[in-house]
């Protein structure tokens, strides 16, 4: 019987069929990796998998590596000795996880990239308020019917859309119905459930809508992080220098309303 220990190593290699971003994702789930050993696993070096183990102990682990698409070499700990590698045909096909066996039309969607998509909600709002205004002299010789409310309402209903639907796809990712999304047209609890969309956490793993969304890029980062972010500071950092004035204006916002709301009630009334 031989008793030789051996050690299951990782160079970056995929076995054929597979594209790296699926390796990644299921050696991800395999070996429980968070992203700096996912690049260390994939910078191109030897990294060693399971040591001190003979070949009967040492195969298993082989085979759930190539189930998940990497190619290893099993290397004896004390020679230049090399176990051929398992035949691929050998191993039964992995099973997909269930994903709820349809098309999914509204995919998980991460935090960060939903603070970034909320931006570009923001952007269609505010087009929503002062580009019609703009464009309606223009428009309506050509089209009479066409009034800067017609535009603005448009707008805004395209906006209310989108963001329906981002919010369904936050639900998703934490395994909730997107149908909750509905909770946004209720005043006052939209706000608590936009702020809840915001900070809560997605599943860890596969769920009924579908995998574990990919990360955000490099500009949702900065639209979905870094703006936020430093927009955070600076309003902390504004209201810790500035605390006095604002204190008096908000001392000052009941009469501002009764000299703004009040003139325009009695021309309507």
């Amino acid at each position: 019987m031989d008793d030789s220990f051996y050690k299951l190593v990782f160079e970056g290699e995929i076995l054929p069929g597979f594209k790296e971003r699926k390796v990644r994702k299921n050696l991800k789930e395999l070996l429980n990796a968070d992203k700096a050993e996912l690049k260390c696993l994939f910078s191109g070096k030897p990294v060693i998998i399971r040591k001190n183990m003979t070949a009967s102990e040492i195969r298993p682990y082989e085979r759930a590596m190539m189930k998940a698409g990497a190619h290893c070499r099993i290397l004896s700990m004390t020679s230049n000795e090399e176990l051929p590698q398992t035949p691929p045909e050998t191993i039964p096909e992995q099973k997909q996880p269930a994903e709820s066996g349809k098309f999914q039309l509204l995919p998980r969607m991460g935090r960060v990239r939903f603070i970034a998509s909320l931006w570009v909600i923001a952007l269609l709002v505010v087009c929503a308020c002062w580009v019609p205004g703009l464009l309606t002299p223009h428009l309506t010789p050509f089209y009479p019917p066409l009034e800067s409310l017609h535009l603005t309402l448009g707008m805004m209903t395209i906006a209310c859309l989108l963001m329906l639907t981002i919010a369904a796809r936050r639900l998703h990712d934490s395994d909730r119905s997107g149908w909750k999304s509905l909770l946004l047209v209720i005043p006052g609890i939209n706000l608590l459930f936009l702020i809840w969309l915001t900070f809560s956490s997605g599943t860890a793993s596969t769920n009924r809508f579908g995998p574990t969304p990919y990360s955000a890029g490099r500009i949702a980062q900065v639209f979905g992080l870094w703006i936020p972010l430093l927009a955070l500071i600076a309003a902390g950092s504004y209201g810790w220098l500035y605390q006095n004035e604002l204190l008096q204006l908000a001392a000052n916002v009941p009469e501002m309303i009764d000299q703004l709301v009040l003139p325009a009630l009695e021309q309507n009334l």
